[in-house]
This record gives C-alpha cells, structure tokens and sequence, in this order.
C-alpha cells in the first residue's frame, strides 16, 4: 500500500537509491511514488514478479490476506523463497497465521511494525519491532536500513506485533 505510511516508506526507499515497484489500490497514491522515481504496477503479483523481496504496509489482516494471497496477489507473481516483510501494525495471531500460509507456499515472512510514523521514515529513523526467522530478519533489516535507525529481532513470527501492542499499551498510559 502506498497511503500515508507506505507512501512515506517507500518515498524513503526511493530516495535514497533503491529500487522499487509499487501498488496501490488508488492510481493517485502509485502516482505519487511513481514522480520520485518508483516503477508502477497494476497488481500486487505484478510488484512481486522478480522481487528479492516484497515490502506491505496496510491497515488489516483482511487486506495484508487479500494482498498476498488473494487474485491478483503476491503469492502470484513471487518466486518461491521471496521475502515479504510485513510492516503493518495488525493482530499478532493473524501475523503467525499468515507467517504459516506464506511459509507453505514457499515464501518467507517477516513482521515488522513501526514506531515513529511519517516525519521519522521521511528521515531514516524508524524503530522497527520484528519477529520471523533470525536469518530472515537479518536480511529485512538490511533491506530496511534506509528507512529504520533501530530495528530488533523480538521472536518468531508475531513476536514484532505483540512487542507493537505493547508499546501502545505502555504509550497510551502515559509513561
């Protein structure tokens, strides 16, 4: 997705010299993208095809489902062993199930939420909470490294979703 989030991160990605196909649901979000230098694609599975790795900021574990796995979707133009990072703030056990499908399919997963929003993606310093497979994080976390100054390896898959959760929890008590 290329809204307020993904548009920030991939106007990061872009910016600072890596290359990057795009999608979006909405033309004007592609566009945007598109004017710094990002290739347009009309699906997901197109984004996919010939991709080390695929990078997701949306809203819902129904539309990161429908984005991977649905018509027209990562899962369909992704070479097996593609790296799909994660970068949604949604359910820990809806992460782990879909960590599971992906893994059956033959792709790897990685989850990892964020912390600090537009004005730190704009500037390279996003804290990211990740959770999959150490050797698979290991790479998302070079491949993020122009968007994150702090990125962790919490756990398994799920474990960057359930260390956002908390964050809020801690954020939203005031301390």
């Amino acid at each position: 997705g290329c809204g307020a989030m993904g548009g920030a991160i991939g106007a990061r990605l872009v910016q600072t010299g890596t290359p990057l196909t795009v999608f979006d649901l909405d033309p004007a979000k592609i566009a945007a993208l598109t004017e710094l230098g990002a290739k347009a694609a009309a699906s997901a599975a197109e984004a996919a095809t010939g991709a080390r790795a695929v990078i997701l900021s949306l809203n819902a574990p129904r539309i990161v489902r429908a984005a991977v796995f649905g018509p027209a979707g990562v899962a369909e133009g992704a070479a097996p062993g593609t790296l799909i990072i994660d970068m949604s703030s949604i359910d820990p056990e809806a992460t782990k199930t879909l960590a599971e499908e992906a893994k059956a399919k033959g792709f790897r997963w990685v989850d990892s939420p964020l912390s600090g929003g537009i004005p730190k993606a704009a500037t390279g310093e996003l804290t990211l909470m990740q959770g999959g497979e150490a050797q698979d994080v290991a790479e998302a976390q070079e491949i993020l490294s122009a968007v994150a100054s702090n990125q962790t390896r919490m756990g398994g898959a799920g474990a960057g979703q359930t260390t956002k959760l908390i964050n809020q929890a801690i954020v939203g008590t005031g301390f």
